[in-house]
């Protein structure tokens, strides 16, 4: 097997075992009485080493859990409501992994939601929904590709993206997985879409955070960029609203956390 296969099978394996530590948070939160979100096809992804991971999570981040759904929530009232601005009729998901949205959000049916990941992770989670449900949720539409190395707008395009089309972008969970060179690219691919008021929703944790990482590789290492404000500000995006994960937690759960991880709302 050559090295490059080696490396991608070992991405794919940290892309997946991320994915299911997401998922088996979901699918804890879709069981309260009154969840902040309602994933019903959460359960589906459950898997021993996601949760297994999730409780090693929990003792080095108490927070990990609120924090997901938080973002979650963030995440969906802000999508919810530039929907309904009207004239939006494309969502990208880069980094998709067992993300729902296209099938637990209704509000997006009639429009495509693009799930865009690693091969492996993409024909693993279509797998698992057929066996499960004997379909695909009929808004997905699935795009393998590496977002830090392959043309994926391109591929985005070849899955029948409409670039001039508005859009939203949700990038969830990624960026503090990726190296520099991965981050500038993945912004300079998106750099090729024309400015047309479309939506993107990131999240980026801090440093602090970064140093009680699962993975000892990412220790040490500042995530890039820290301040992803700025970031965007400088790559001509209108920030929207920034916020702390920690001061949504007191609003939705009555728990407030000062370890900082943010989530972006930004215009471009």
């Amino acid at each position: 097997m050559g090295e490059d296969r080696v490396l991608e099978l070992e991405k794919g394996r940290q892309a997946r075992r991320s994915a299911d530590v997401v998922s088996a948070i979901r699918f804890q939160e879709t069981q309260r009485g009154e969840p902040l979100i309602n994933d019903p096809f959460a359960h589906l992804f459950v898997s021993p080493e996601g949760e297994e991971m999730l409780a090693l999570a929990l003792k080095r981040w108490p927070f990990f859990a609120e924090y997901i759904i938080a973002r979650d929530k963030y995440f969906d009232d802000h999508l919810t409501a530039f929907c309904q601005e009207g004239g939006v009729r494309q969502i990208v998901l880069l980094g998709a992994g067992n993300d729902m949205r296209a099938a637990r959000l209704l509000f997006l049916k009639g429009k495509k939601v693009f799930e865009v990941d690693l091969s492996d992770q993409m024909r693993l989670k279509k797998a698992i929904l057929l066996n499960a449900l004997g379909k695909l949720p009929e808004q997905a539409v699935y795009v393998e590709a590496d977002v830090t190395e392959d043309d994926f707008v391109g591929r985005l395009v070849q899955a029948g993206f409409v670039p001039n089309e508005k859009s939203a972008f949700i990038i969830e969970g990624l960026i503090y997985y990726l190296k520099p060179k991965g981050v500038d690219s993945l912004f300079e691919e998106l750099g090729q879409i024309p400015l047309i008021g479309n939506l993107f929703l990131i999240d980026q944790i801090s440093a602090e955070m970064q140093q009680k990482a699962l993975d000892p590789e990412r220790r040490g290492k500042p995530p890039y960029p820290e301040d992803v404000a700025s970031y965007l500000s400088r790559r001509d995006f209108s920030i929207r609203e920034r916020a702390l994960l920690g001061n949504l937690t007191e609003k939705y759960y009555g728990k407030s956390y000062r370890e900082k991880w943010w989530v972006v709302a930004a215009e471009k």
